[in-house]
């Protein structure tokens, strides 16, 4: 995956004018609670990690909502380009799979039925939280938000040309 480099808490973008950065820094902050606390171990007795998971979805969809509905009205130029990278998106749903097999779909199961394609399981390493294909989803987020990083900043490169 191309948009995994650089760390991502430490690699911090020279431009982030758009509001949808705020949102973002938050999925950070979430991501750091999954792989750096006990709740990346998974308990069944203990089902917090859900909370985090509702807040991190919801938050990676966010991202998206804010560049529709307010970076996108900050200037023709940033409608554009915004308008364009959801085109792109819908155009070609197989290589933006993060955005709508796992944010779309995961946040949509979450907040409109509260099902949840993540549980706590014994999987090939133990007791983790997984996917209901067998991945890891704290992985996934990571990966979920590594893309959005990625595609802020190709956004902001275009904004700033």
């Amino acid at each position: 995956m191309h948009y995994v480099t650089g760390d991502i808490f430490t690699l911090r973008p020279p431009r982030q004018s758009l509001k949808a950065w705020s949102p973002f820094w938050d999925c950070v902050d979430i991501l750091f609670q999954f792989q750096n606390s006990d709740i990346s171990d998974g308990d069944e007795e203990l089902p917090e990690w859900r909370i985090s998971w509702i807040a991190g979805l919801s938050l990676l969809r966010a991202i998206g909502h804010v560049l529709a509905k307010v970076d996108a009205n900050i200037s023709e130029e940033s409608r554009y380009a915004i308008s364009e990278l959801w085109k792109r998106m819908r155009d070609n749903k197989d290589d933006y799979a993060i955005f709508w097999n796992f944010i779309e779909l995961e946040r949509n199961s979450i907040l409109k039925a509260y099902e949840f394609g993540a549980s706590f399981r014994i999987g090939p390493d133990g007791p983790q939280i997984l996917m209901s294909d067998d991945e890891y989803a704290f992985q996934k987020f990571r990966l979920a938000v590594y893309w959005w990083r990625h595609e802020l900043m190709a956004l902001e490169a275009k904004l700033d040309a």
